[in-house]
Parts: C-alpha cells; structure tokens; sequence
C-alpha cells in the first residue's frame, strides 16, 4: 500500500492571539467548534482546488483521485497546535508526479507511440529505453500550499466576523 504525507505547518499570526483570547471569553464552546471546522474545511477547499488545478492531466486519473478528508492521502496539513487538514491522493504514482524523478538508464518500457504520447503496455514486444532524463516534480502540494497561506487570513477574518456578527446583531 502506498503511503506518503508531506507535511506543513502554519502559525497564526500575533493579532490573532487577541481574537482567540476574546473568544475563548466571549463564546461557547460550541460556537468555537463550529468556526474552527469552517476555517479547516474552507482551507482544505482552497487547498484541494488549487491542487486540481496545477495537476497535471492525462488521463485524468491522478487529478479525479484528488480528495479531502481520506486518512491515506497524500498530503497533511496543521494549523496551530492540534488541528489538522488533510487532502490528496493515494494514487501510487502522486509522490512521482508531485517530487519528479530520474529515469532509470537502459530500462526496457513495453509500449507504443499513438499521436505523440507513449502508452505503457506490459508484455508488449516494442517499446522504449529510457535515456536516464530527470523528470521534473509538478509540484502541484506545494503550490497549493502557497494558496493556503495566502487566504487563511482573509478566511479567518470571514469566519471571525461572521461569529461576531452572529453574537451581536
């Protein structure tokens, strides 16, 4: 079974200690849960698409496979000290895909050429050798985890308001 997580820590910056101070007065405990898990299932949405995006298609199996919430994804998130996000994959070929890699020199691949794009055919009597070419790493985990940290602070502002607007209107 394939397992890999990346994984990434964010810290919230110091302004909001002063609101979770506040809240932690002013809120139930309920109320917390519930703008906690906004702000988790909102970044992990962010995440997710921005990984959709930047992955690369070709059948379209690696990009479909593309999910939230599965324990055996690919990638891992935390934001703060005990929360957890966790989006990806656990298509075997994603960690080759998202890292690159560095074909194997003199390696026989059965298959054939169609329109440009060689299709792996095991046992197939033609096929090519691999030269050894680094492959390069889409990257697509990492890039949707500039995402995240770009729209976590306008997403925790959006659910902060809406909590306070909640409390006292």
């Amino acid at each position: 079974m394939f397992r890999m997580a990346k994984n990434k820590y964010f810290k919230l910056d110091k302004n909001f200690d002063k609101w979770i101070d506040w809240l932690n007065k002013t809120c139930s405990k309920a109320e917390l849960e519930t703008l906690h898990s906004r702000v988790l299932r909102s970044a992990a949405m962010a995440g997710l698409e921005e990984a959709y995006d930047k992955t690369p298609k070709r059948t379209g199996r690696l990009q479909n496979s593309l999910q939230f919430g599965a324990p055996e994804s690919y990638f891992k998130l935390q934001i703060g000290k005990t929360s957890y996000v966790v989006y990806g994959t656990n298509v075997e070929y994603a960690a080759a895909v998202e890292e690159g890699f560095t074909q194997k020199k003199g390696r026989f691949v059965p298959g054939e050429w169609r329109s440009g794009t060689f299709h792996y055919i095991p046992g197939h009597k033609t096929g090519m050798v691999l030269t050894g070419k680094v492959i390069e790493g889409a990257h697509m985990f990492d890039k949707s985890m500039m995402k995240i940290e770009e729209v976590l602070p306008e997403l925790m502002k959006h659910e902060l308001r809406r909590l306070y607007d909640q409390l006292f209107r």
